[in-house]
């Protein structure tokens, strides 16, 4: 009898943990279909990655640092009106030349790589005429800004298709 109490108390156990595990798991699972600024995504049948929205609305990715500093400098210099220094424009060459080289293989499509050779055209151009007249520092401040929303764009089809819903 005492053996009989024994087991039915250890399914009983088993029966309420794996409960509460199972609603915990669920809990998570509705918060990130409910938060509009995270996506879970399946990149393949092993791996599974969340993704998230920035300040501005646009994907950050945690495995490219390159990409998520150069679009939050584009973005402040946007805010600013493309107002910038010549040292804030140097300071982005580094992020800028690294795009191509450090995006993870997932993103990496024919269309995201043109368009990130796209950036760094436009960036050239603003770094060779850096010492030029404002007006035209601000002119190829909007040419790299409209590149690189380009860019964006491109990503938010990329990430759209992975995404689970």
């Amino acid at each position: 009898m005492k053996m009989m109490h024994k087991f039915i108390f250890t399914i009983t156990l088993l029966f309420l943990t794996s409960c509460s595990f199972s609603s915990k798991k669920d809990r998570i699972n509705r918060n990130l279909v409910d938060n509009k600024n995270i996506s879970l995504l399946n990149i393949d049948e092993d791996q599974k990655i969340i993704i998230r929205k920035d300040y501005y609305g646009t994907y950050s990715f945690s495995s490219w640092n390159a990409y998520n500093v150069a679009n939050t400098q584009i973005h402040q210099v946007k805010n600013l009106e493309y107002n910038s220094s010549v040292e804030r424009i140097e300071n982005l060459e580094k992020n800028i030349s690294k795009l191509s080289s450090t995006i993870p293989d997932w993103l990496e499509t024919n269309k995201v790589l043109k368009e990130i050779e796209d950036v760094k055209e436009e960036y050239a151009t603003l770094l060779n005429e850096k010492d030029k007249s404002t007006k035209a520092i601000r002119e190829n401040w909007e040419e790299l800004s409209n590149e690189f929303d380009d860019l964006r764009e491109e990503l938010s089809e990329t990430v759209k298709d992975y995404r689970t819903e």
